[in-house]
């Protein structure tokens, strides 16, 4: 395939400057360039060509830049500008890409891919996509767009176009969009994946999780939300510490301080079905509680992995077109998020949260024990600690038709209205047998010879 890049306006066109002068157009326009071919150039089969001097040793005319890509036979022709209104500092900002004035329709499918991965990239204001009866545009015999990626005659826009990160962001998106809509594969990639998987059984412990969540300084409400994760995790088959550490680097360890606040349940950035700007708090999904908002994120993730989730589906994005293209989480960056670097960057943390060690030793006067409930045993097991038995509250709770449930003001689990003493380990809830027999309406026995914990309907007895 072969895509042309065009670095908008030369070094010395006039008026094509921030009002001061401290900033031309192609100081911007030629480095998002270069990102772009080379974002572009670790995909199979994709050729690219500049049309403007990539050393800004002149100002290319836009015959000759139309010129030299119908010459080429480009299959898309994609210009790189930043905007400006009037000559001095104003008000006018945000993000628009234009197609030709009769809005052909490949343009015009390109555009919005462009246009949404840019938004969500630097959420920005979304300023649409135009349809303009532009040179480049009109003069090219191949799909055509032009984007304007911010104003050089707005103060904040202006120092962001200057910016390194902001110039990383766009190209990254733009490279985004036309892999996504030309299909394109990456160069040198194995046909099955390689790299971490996002499916498949956890391999750190929750208590693992929750001292590097401590060493980390991250929030207590991160910290006791682990056992949720490794919970759903399980029941979806998703790996519970890559959500984690995702979960870690999408709300800075629970602490978040970005457009998200710890009242959204949102703990990995889900926007709402119709989505919207980075910036606009409207635009991202509210969840009723933790525990919804981890079942979301993990849901969300379970379908980037092609694993099926069976139920009622909560995640307000799970998009069929999203299925199983990110198995890997390497392979979530430009996809999850528009930058290449994301997956790597949930990777190094969780090398972090694997090296970390549990310093208690394991209790050695832990005895399993098991659970019959009216004469018939569950599958599930409690344990023996120094005497006293505990029970996993939800298999118990739940083989008797009732809901366990979690109140995170009090941080305890209540059953029929009544707070446990709850332990968590590997994300499984454990109460004193006791204790949940009476939150249960159940008399409880121990049966020593065979270390079981018998559970049976109170009697009611009349006199």
């Amino acid at each position: 395939m072969k895509i042309a890049i065009d670095a908008g306006h030369g070094p010395d066109t006039p008026g094509k400057r921030t009002p001061d002068d401290s900033m031309r157009e192609f100081h911007f326009n030629s480095v998002v360039a270069r990102y772009v071919r080379d974002g572009l150039k670790q995909y199979e089969g994709v050729e690219v060509l500049f049309t403007h001097t990539d050393d800004g040793s002149r100002d290319v005319p836009l015959k000759e830049r139309t010129d030299k890509a119908n010459t080429w036979k480009a299959d898309v022709f994609v210009s790189i500008h930043a905007n400006a209104f009037g000559n001095n500092w104003n008000d006018a900002n945000g993000i628009e890409t234009f197609v030709y004035a009769s809005r052909p329709a490949a343009a015009v499918k390109l555009a919005d891919a462009v246009q949404r991965a840019i938004i969500r990239a630097t959420g920005r204001h979304d300023r649409g996509v135009k349809a303009g009866d532009l040179h480049v545009l009109r003069e090219t015999k191949m799909t055509a767009i032009l984007i304007e990626c911010g104003f050089m005659t707005n103060r904040e826009e202006a120092e962001l176009l200057k910016g390194d990160e902001y110039r990383r962001k766009c190209a990254a998106a733009i490279v985004q969009a036309i892999a996504e809509v030309y299909g394109l594969k990456k160069a040198g990639a194995a046909p099955s994946a390689s790299g971490t998987p996002i499916a498949g059984q956890a391999q750190a412990t929750v208590e693992q999780a929750q001292e590097w969540a401590r060493q980390r300084k991250a929030a207590q409400a991160f910290i006791d939300l682990a056992p949720v994760y490794w919970r759903i995790g399980a029941e979806l088959g998703i790996r519970p510490e890559v959500s984690y550490a995702q979960a870690a680097k999408e709300t800075s360890f629970g602490r978040f301080g970005g457009v998200l606040s710890r009242d959204f349940h949102n703990w990995c950035g889900l926007k709402t079905t119709k989505g919207g700007s980075n910036t606009d708090p409207l635009a991202h999904a509210r969840f009723p509680s933790d525990e919804v908002g981890v079942l979301a994120h993990l849901q969300h993730l379970a379908l980037y992995a092609g694993v099926e989730v069976k139920g009622e589906i909560v995640d307000p994005r799970h998009f069929p077109s999203v299925r199983g293209t990110a198995k890997t989480v390497e392979s979530l960056g430009g996809k999850w998020a528009p930058a290449a670097e994301y997956g790597k960057e949930i990777v190094d943390l969780l090398t972090g949260l694997f090296a970390t060690k549990i310093s208690t030793p394991p209790d050695k006067s832990v005895e399993k024990v098991a659970i019959e409930i009216n004469g018939v045993r569950l599958s599930a097991q409690g344990y023996l600690r120094n005497g006293v038995s505990v029970l996993p509250i939800r298999s118990v709770s739940e083989a008797l038709g009732v809901t366990p449930e979690w109140v995170p003001e009090t941080k305890q689990v209540r059953v029929n209205g009544k707070d446990l003493t709850a332990t968590i380990e590997a994300g499984v809830a454990y109460a004193p047998a006791r204790e949940l027999a009476v939150a249960l309406g159940l008399q409880v026995e121990w049966d020593g010879p065979t270390k079981t914990v018998l559970l049976k309907n109170q009697c009611v007895c009349k006199n």
